[in-house]
């Protein structure tokens, strides 16, 4: 069976990193899996792509120059051609093409929704042209899924219509972890976005709670708070400084270790300063596990999520979290929502629902250690594998 899948390009965003995933995994279950990239070159996920085909589109059309638009439609038809499943990997260009390419073809065409498009739209207030042509397209696509179950219920409210029998919940994945849980050693990350990226994971100081197994009695260092992400308005940096305080407040040290960057990170440092909190900037990098293992918390404060890839990431290693109310990741907590997210956005929630965990760390880690079996990539290409060969 031939897959075909529509994206932007191969960058380092969360959804090329599931598409290069997904598509490795097929076409290591023999599948035969092309990707079409639509608007750049970049492949940044070679590792994951040895075995599909990768086809570069984006010197054939620009979707700003109306006067190559047939010639990248027919390159793209020429694909959908081929294959048996053609999925839109994402909103806008991929989903535009995936649509216009097979128009007249009968072919099984498959959306996939990453985020949660109304609260998406209502942060970003997306283009209104954009919105009706994409909301047009989504109501009419017999097929979509959704990496979670908020994902496709802020999808109804957005299309402005029930959900759909065609509309199925398909989580994302992420790597193995690579080492087992008791081995913390770091090791050298590869490079990420511009330039090569240094491991700096090795300066950081060793967890005082985890691998001890108690609640952190007689601790001689301070917690180890985790964010990873962009430092923008929508993660509500205020939030990380704001929780810091209100640990202190409690009687309870803490550091911030921030992996990222982004138009907030001035302010941040410049906040941080001026409250005298310790926040540690260590940029993009290319691997987090080491991080996540000399870390006690994630700290997730996202306004809106439509998975969170990042909190799988912990899972995987048993590194507690605690979380914002931002839907897409309550379903990783199953009946245990309560433990890890907060009702209200605040500091000070924050640094209660970690001092409610404290006592409770190594269970805690340890249970969404074993919950992250559940989303390990075996386990979700069988449910890959038996869609696309059901209809």
């Amino acid at each position: 069976m031939k897959i075909l899948f529509f994206v932007r390009d191969l960058g380092l965003g969360g959804v090329e990193r599931c598409v290069s995933l997904v598509a490795e995994g097929l076409a290591a279950s023999g599948f035969e899996v092309t990707i079409a990239l639509l608007g750049g070159s970049r492949n940044l996920w070679e590792k994951n792509t040895a075995n599909v085909r990768v086809v570069d589109l984006s010197p054939l059309w620009h979707g700003k120059r109306p006067w190559t638009w047939l010639a990248g439609w027919r390159a793209a038809r020429r694909l959908a051609k081929e294959a048996d499943v053609v999925i839109a990997a994402t909103f806008l260009m991929p989903l535009y093409m995936a649509w216009a390419a097979t128009i007249g073809l009968k072919k099984r065409l498959i959306g996939w929704v990453h985020g949660p498009m109304a609260e998406l739209d209502a942060f970003a207030r997306m283009n209104p042209i954009h919105r009706a042509a994409c909301q047009f397209i989504y109501r009419r696509l017999p097929e979509t899924l959704c990496v979670s179950d908020h994902t496709r219920q802020s999808l109804a409210r957005w299309l402005g219509m029930p959900i759909q029998p065609g509309w199925l919940v398909m989580p994302n994945f992420v790597e193995p972890s690579v080492k087992p849980r008791e081995a913390p050693s770091p090791q050298p990350s590869p490079a990420r976005g511009e330039g090569a990226l240094v491991d700096t994971s090795a300066n950081l100081p060793p967890s005082p709670l985890r691998g001890r197994g108690d609640g952190g009695e007689g601790r001689e260092h301070p917690l180890q708070l985790l964010f990873v992400g962009r430092i923008a308005e929508e993660k509500q940096p205020h939030l990380w400084l704001d929780t810091l305080e209100a640990l202190a407040a409690r009687g309870l040290p803490s550091e911030l270790t921030v992996l990222g960057a982004g138009p907030m990170q001035e302010w941040v440092k410049n906040e941080a300063a001026r409250r005298r909190l310790a926040v540690h900037f260590h940029g993009q990098v290319g691997g987090v596990e080491d991080f996540m293992r000399r870390a006690d918390w994630l700290l997730l404060t996202s306004n809106f999520e439509g998975f969170g890839l990042v909190v799988l990431e912990a899972m995987q290693v048993g590194l507690p979290v605690v979380s914002t109310d931002s839907g897409g990741v309550n379903d990783f907590f199953a009946g245990r929502v309560s433990e890890f997210v907060v009702n209200e956005a605040t500091g000070q929630a924050l640094a209660a629902k970690i001092a409610e965990q404290l006592p409770h760390h190594a269970e805690i880690g340890a249970w969404l250690c074993e919950r992250a079996k559940n989303y390990a990539p075996a386990v979700l290409l069988k449910t890959w594998a038996r869609l696309l060969s059901n209809r």
